[in-house]
């Protein structure tokens, strides 16, 4: 059921590259989105801030976010705070997330932590349809709650999906169901007593399965967490790292991502 005062939020981006360089050919937000002026990365990626007037996400909004690649285009979609998803009577928060990358482009969408407060209920949608030579590097964490504050797997639910094509050919396809009611959330199989979830997907069709290898090395150096990674079923990995601290997963993440950047150049 939809709260009568949730709100329908909407991000569009389409990017272009001109000799080389990536511009912001077009962009369209409604409240509370607000997106500010790109900056370039010494790599020559366009960095764009998604912010938020609002403090944080309501029963019955739903967040849209709509972005399309031209050929050759590098683009980082990163938001400037965590996302918070507010408690809530009866109903529910949608987000859907719909990327477009064309030929030899590569987009970096890295939002920060989101964090579901007692009996927060939340869905999410993230397909990607990429084209031929481009890349596509994703990264999120999930908090089990308000931590601080002892509020932990206190949320009603949460969902989320990921279906990630390249062509017509769905390579990649992810389901994530969180109830703390029906679950044990802290056990085996889960949070397995860590309290918070950090996942990095890359796709790329030339993809060096020494990449595994390196970042496995990596991340087997840090102490106090528990990590896995996967190869995909064709052109991709995903990494799951369990920790407690969402200030030390950006960092890990913010490190492997320089790993997987520095083997992939284009």
């Amino acid at each position: 059921m939809k709260n009568s005062f949730g709100k329908e939020s909407l991000l569009l981006i389409k990017s272009k590259a001109i000799n080389g360089k990536t511009y912001l050919e077009n962009s369209y937000f409604s409240a509370p989105f607000k997106i500010a002026k790109p900056f370039y990365e010494d790599n020559g990626i366009m960095s764009i801030m998604v912010m938020s007037a609002s403090a944080g996400i309501m029963e019955g909004d739903t967040y849209r976010i709509d972005v399309e690649l031209d050929a050759e285009s590098k683009v980082r979609l990163e938001s400037q705070s965590y996302q918070k998803i507010h408690r809530m009577k009866e109903g529910c928060a949608l987000q859907h997330n719909s990327f477009r990358l064309g030929k030899g482009s590569f987009l970096d969408y890295w939002p920060k932590a989101v964090i579901p407060f007692k009996d927060s209920r939340f869905r999410s949608t993230m397909e990607c349809r990429m084209a031929e030579g481009s890349a596509f590097l994703y990264s999120e964490i999930l908090s089990g709650g308000r931590v601080k504050s002892g509020e932990v797997f206190e949320f009603g639910e949460y969902r989320s999906s990921i279906r990630i094509y390249y062509g017509n050919e769905l390579i990649f396809a992810e389901n994530q169901f969180l109830c703390p009611m029906e679950q044990y959330l802290g056990g085996i199989g889960f949070f397995e007593g860590y309290t918070h979830l950090a996942s990095l997907g890359f796709f790329y069709d030339k993809l060096d399965d020494s990449l595994i290898d390196d970042i496995y090395e990596e991340l087997d150096t840090i102490d106090g967490l528990q990590f896995g990674i996967s190869k995909a079923k064709k052109f991709g990995l995903v990494v799951r790292i369990l920790e407690n601290r969402s200030d030390k997963l950006e960092k890990i993440l913010e490190c492997v991502k320089r790993i997987i950047l520095k083997k992939f150049k284009k």
